[in-house]
């Protein structure tokens, strides 16, 4: 009898040094038990409010491996998901977080604990909110990127995208004046290709610039529009307050501000209401003055122009105006 109590209290003894002194983790995974052989585990990503594929997407994380890896646990959802030994050469494994298509839409927390040959064991932190998607990229950028005044204070902007599968939303951003800032200003959902900007004074330039959005990330921007008009790299600002007054049946004065001092020159164009744009003319830097006579100007016509400037790169559109020449 004496004997079976001793072999009873040594099973026991062994079991309680055996779950409390080297492997407390699997009873309290929140806890650690690194001890004198610091061992640390830090995850680089997926970390809170990412998102990831749910079918490949793998964790990066950096551990001490001091004496060694016994395995590392991956937890999802405060629970054990997976069991992960190191590789044959005792390297640290890839631990992907992969999932079936039941938690498409969903948002998960995760955590390594990492063991050692010698029985310590380390957690990392709590990754959160993190979302579970079946899109794999970013999008690609809107392209055809066009505004049309439909009132003294209202534009239309539409654009165009090559996307058909998984349709992004789109985010506009606006700014004032060359010199501004650009600020989201309208948020547009899937399969849309055009929106309102109800809020742009036919008195302000207002630039635009587009990029699609998805639950991965952002595309690039989409090459920069203005109010002025578009064409060009933006890099300069442009020439405003474009102005032209018919002196007499052939000839037509135009005149603008120079708002910057690094243009090389400047170009002229003219067309027809019924036609396309044609250059007739260029200018020194600085000047602020175009005189339209000898360019088959007739009597009682109608005319648009537009002017630019160019040094490096070329700036956008000026404001177009149109003047008509008298009958004689």
């Amino acid at each position: 009898m004496k004997k079976q109590i001793l072999i009873q209290f040594i099973i026991f003894s062994t079991a309680i040094i055996y779950f409390t002194g080297c492997t407390d983790l699997f009873l309290n995974p929140s806890s650690s038990n690194s001890g004198t052989n610091n061992l640390k585990i830090n995850i680089n990503s997926p970390v809170s409010n990412d998102t990831i594929n749910y079918s490949n997407t793998n964790i990066s994380y950096d551990i001490t491996q001091d004496v060694g890896i016994n395995f590392i646990e991956l937890y999802v959802n405060g629970t054990i998901y997976k069991w992960n030994p190191p590789n044959t050469d005792g390297s640290k494994p890839v631990i992907p977080l992969s999932f079936d298509s039941t938690y498409l839409n969903k948002r998960i927390s995760y955590y390594l604990i990492y063991y050692d040959k010698d029985g310590f064991s380390a957690r990392s932190d709590t990754m959160n909110n993190i979302l579970i998607s079946d899109i794999k990229y970013p999008p690609s950028a809107p392209y055809s990127f066009t505004f049309l005044r439909l009132s003294s204070t209202a534009i239309n902007l539409s654009w165009k995208d090559s996307i058909i599968a998984n349709p992004p939303g789109y985010e506009i951003w606006r700014k004032r004046g060359f010199y501004g800032d650009f600020v989201i200003q309208l948020v547009s959902g899937p399969n849309t290709n055009n929106i309102n900007d109800e809020n742009a004074a036919d008195t302000t330039v207002y630039y635009y610039k587009i990029r699609s959005i998805n639950t991965i990330g952002t595309s690039s921007f989409s090459s920069i529009i203005n109010t002025y008009g578009d064409g060009a790299a933006h890099s300069i600002a442009p020439p405003t307050g474009l102005t032209a007054a018919a002196s007499s049946s052939t000839k037509v004065v135009l005149t603008w501000t120079d708002d910057i001092s690094v243009e090389n020159y400047f170009k002229i164009e003219r067309r027809y209401p019924w036609s396309s744009y044609v250059g007739i003319g260029i200018v020194n830097r600085g000047t602020t003055q175009f005189v339209d006579s000898a360019n088959g100007l007739t009597p009682s016509t109608g005319y648009y122009y537009r002017i630019k400037a160019y040094s490096s790169s070329d700036s956008s559109w000026s404001n177009e105006v149109y003047v008509q020449t008298p009958w004689q």
